[in-house]
């Protein structure tokens, strides 16, 4: 995660002129199609192909080294990072977190990832991961005065049905759940009525994947999300 000076410092690069250099290695970065590990071109070879000076070329490669795109090791060059699932949603939340969405942005958002996952979870639902759903579900039931602690495991039901999709790209807008779970939101759904609402919807939701009942679970998600 990158801290504030530094943030302060990328900025500072763009907004310094560099943006057109930056953007141009990052195209041509991709065009090469390299896998992580391969080794790029070295600082002296780039900033001649780019026409630029070396200090300029290093700061650009420094730039995408902090973003953890790129890896120097000494002595030996620079290298396409591996760049793992778990970093790119730990950058997206980052990034979501100062987005600015509004709670009905997020909530429209949510409904509509939701919803079209639908086919995915019946398709590719297993029994371990109907199981897992419903260990959630009787956690959350026994946490029904722990409004709290409940919240976290209804946040982390909803992430579980994403996961369930077996979709990687998918993860990534999970990180909704992350803002939309966030204090000054869910204070209505601090108390036992509302967690053991919550709880029965999980449990009818859960019934219908499992069953593979699309109309039903887009039901559910509809009325459990935008309650009448």
């Amino acid at each position: 995660m990158l801290t504030y000076t530094q943030i302060n410092k990328h900025i500072g690069c763009i907004m310094s002129g560099k943006k057109d250099l930056l953007e141009k290695f990052m195209d041509y970065l991709v065009g090469l199609g390299l896998q992580p590990g391969r080794e790029i071109e070295s600082e002296i070879k780039l900033a001649d192909d780019f026409g630029v000076s070396r200090g300029a070329m290093r700061e650009t490669i420094m730039h995408l080294s902090h973003l953890g795109i790129l890896e120097r090791v000494r002595n030996r060059g620079t290298f396409i990072k591996d760049f793992t699932c778990e970093k790119l949603e730990e950058i997206t939340f980052f990034c979501f977190q100062f987005s600015g969405f509004s709670f009905d942005e997020l909530k429209e958002a949510r409904l509509t990832m939701e919803t079209a996952i639908i086919p995915l979870l019946i398709k590719r639902i297993t029994p371990q991961q109907g199981e897992s759903l419903r260990d959630n579900i009787r956690l959350m039931r026994d946490a029904v005065n722990e409004p709290e602690k409940a919240d976290k495991l209804d946040r982390e039901f909803h992430i579980m049905l994403f996961s369930i999709c077996g979709n990687r790209a998918l993860m990534f807008f999970s990180n909704v759940f992350h803002l939309l779970f966030r204090r000054q939101y869910r204070e209505k759904f601090l108390n036992p009525d509302a967690v053991l609402k919550s709880v029965n919807d999980h449990q009818a939701l859960t019934a219908a994947i499992i069953g593979g009942d699309a109309a039903a679970t887009t039901e559910i998600i509809r009325n459990h999300i935008l309650p009448t």
